[in-house]
């Protein structure tokens, strides 16, 4: 079955939308695992938002968690912009697939540097290990839709993944 591909914008809007909720879900089901509901949005928010470098980290400020939300899906979306604009180039271009990887090594690094520079305590709330796995179930529902969207890529991908 053949999509019709829509802009880079609606693209990106479907991809970041999957992605946010790709990791919101699974912070969610984690802090719900530690007894802990709605903890990451809302010392997040007092982190980012609030500037607070030790927030609550045994309540729920709800602002913090309702603007942090709003946020987080705000920069997926701007993020998966990008990366739709990349998909489209990569069916032609070997760079631009080395442009993907590239994304893809800086969204999985970006959050857990920006939250260790922000404060150690929270720093501490995130291991590596749980943002890596956060990013890695975005990044693998993102490429998933993109997957669909672009098929052709598969064949590249199998002959050519970063060019010769």
């Amino acid at each position: 079955m053949e999509h019709r591909r829509h802009s880079v914008l609606a693209e990106g809007l479907d991809a970041g939308l999957i992605g946010g909720s790709a990791v919101a879900l699974w912070f969610l089901v984690r802090d719900l695992l530690a007894g802990h509901p709605l903890r990451t949005p809302s010392v997040l928010g007092e982190l980012f938002l609030y500037g607070n470098p030790q927030p609550d980290t045994a309540g729920t400020v709800f602002g913090a968690v309702v603007v942090y939300t709003a946020l987080h899906f705000v920069l997926f979306v701007a993020f998966a912009v990008a990366v739709a604009a990349v998909v489209r180039l990569s069916a032609q271009s070997a760079l631009a697939r080395f442009g993907l990887l590239m994304l893809f090594v800086i969204f999985e690094l970006f959050f857990y540097v920006a939250v260790n520079l922000m404060s150690a305590t929270v720093g501490a709330l995130f291991p590596m290990w749980t943002v890596l796995a956060a990013n890695l179930f975005a990044a693998v529902a993102m490429g998933f839709y993109f997957r669909q969207r672009y098929p052709e890529m598969r064949g590249v991908l199998r002959e050519e993944p970063l060019g010769v």
